[in-house]
């Protein structure tokens, strides 16, 4: 099975849908790293080169409108938590070679613009230090809790909870001592809850603390996926009824014998009637992704999306809203596999 996908779980679960059933297949597909690292960058150090934002509200309660309470209490490891976090998942990911993080402060408080780069002297020092090829800099930072409570009549109370924040990276290269690349990011966490007392809508909810790190270990993942290739699970559906090449094919399936079910369903396809050769073509698409071969999967989807498109029958029933769907998702993994193929080296 090629590298870039793997099964987590797999199971057969016939499913009824009009006349024809289908078995649902969960696993994983190796997705490419929103940024594509230079392919020399093998060791690469953390550094938090941010400084605490002035803001003064930082946490804010609201009833009806009505700002009630604003607390201006900071989280004074929110920083080091989500590089601590990056760090972590890189080395379980074993993409680089080696991951530092640097523990000194860098950017002094009130000293420049809170967005200033490090310096190139600075960068040198860093880079000569651990050896790196490249920094991966939280140059800024900046997060807020809001809570808003609606009143419904005396007794009932609905609260929403909101965690935002922005972290503003950039990743230095050790080689020319510049800025590689530019990242911000900027995401919210969500928690809503209704109660009989203003206490009782907010009981659920956790502290502000908690909430913002919440929101800082969310987003260091997600920088992590934007460093490196991640797995991310995808579900399929593989056409198991029709006639007994169906069953037989299925069968191979279950023996993890993708190319002879593959003979199966390309009998079907060429001797069958128009349903079957949707879902035998659906199914030697799926055996293809499979095994690695992207493009030929896609090719197959596509049959089936032309048929579709030809007849006007791309909404008409479930299995071809999923014909469709299938043929968007492949069109998007072949024009990944490039990237992705780079990234890792290839």
């Amino acid at each position: 099975m090629s590298g870039l996908s793997r099964i987590i779980l797999f199971f057969i679960l016939i499913v009824a849908t009009g006349c024809s059933s289908f078995s649902e297949m969960n696993f994983e597909v190796l997705r490419p790293a929103g940024y594509s690292m230079p392919p020399d960058i093998k060791s690469v150090v953390l550094v938090d080169n941010s400084q605490v934002f002035p803001d003064t509200a930082v946490n804010i309660i609201m009833l009806d409108s009505e700002i009630i309470k604003v607390d201006t209490d900071k989280v004074a490891d929110y920083t080091s938590s989500v590089i601590n976090t990056i760090k972590e998942e890189l080395l379980s990911r074993m993409f680089f070679d080696t991951v530092y993080v640097d523990t000194i402060q860098y950017k002094i408080v009130g000293n420049g613009a809170s967005l200033d780069e490090l310096s190139p002297a600075q960068i040198k020092g860093i880079c000569k230090k651990f050896g790196a090829d490249a920094i991966i800099s939280l140059d800024a930072y900046r997060y807020t809790n809001n809570i808003s409570i609606e009143s419904y009549g005396d007794y009932e109370y609905y609260s929403t909870y909101d965690a935002s924040a922005i972290n503003f990276w950039r990743i230095y290269d050790c080689y020319n001592m510049s800025v590689m690349n530019i990242h911000i990011q900027k995401d919210t966490v969500f928690w809503d809850n209704i109660g009989y007392s203003i206490n009782g809508s907010l009981n659920p909810f956790v502290s502000f603390n908690k909430a913002t790190h919440e929101i800082g270990s969310y987003l260091s993942y997600q920088m992590v996926d934007y460093l490196v290739p991640y797995w991310e699970k995808v579900s399929r559906h593989l056409y198991t009824s029709g006639n007994i090449h169906f069953l037989n094919a299925t069968d191979w399936v279950n023996r993890d014998n993708w190319q002879e079910a593959e003979k199966i369903w390309n009998y079907i396809y060429s001797n069958g009637s128009k349903k079957a050769k949707i879902k035998a073509a659906l199914n030697i698409a799926l055996a293809l992704e499979m095994q690695g071969h992207i493009e030929d999967a896609t090719d197959w989807a596509f049959k089936v999306y032309e048929i579709l498109d030809n007849d006007g029958t791309k909404t008409k029933n479930s299995i071809n809203r999923y014909a469709v769907k299938y043929y968007i998702n492949l069109s998007k993994r072949k024009l990944e596999y490039k990237k992705l193929v780079e990234q890792l080296g290839g």
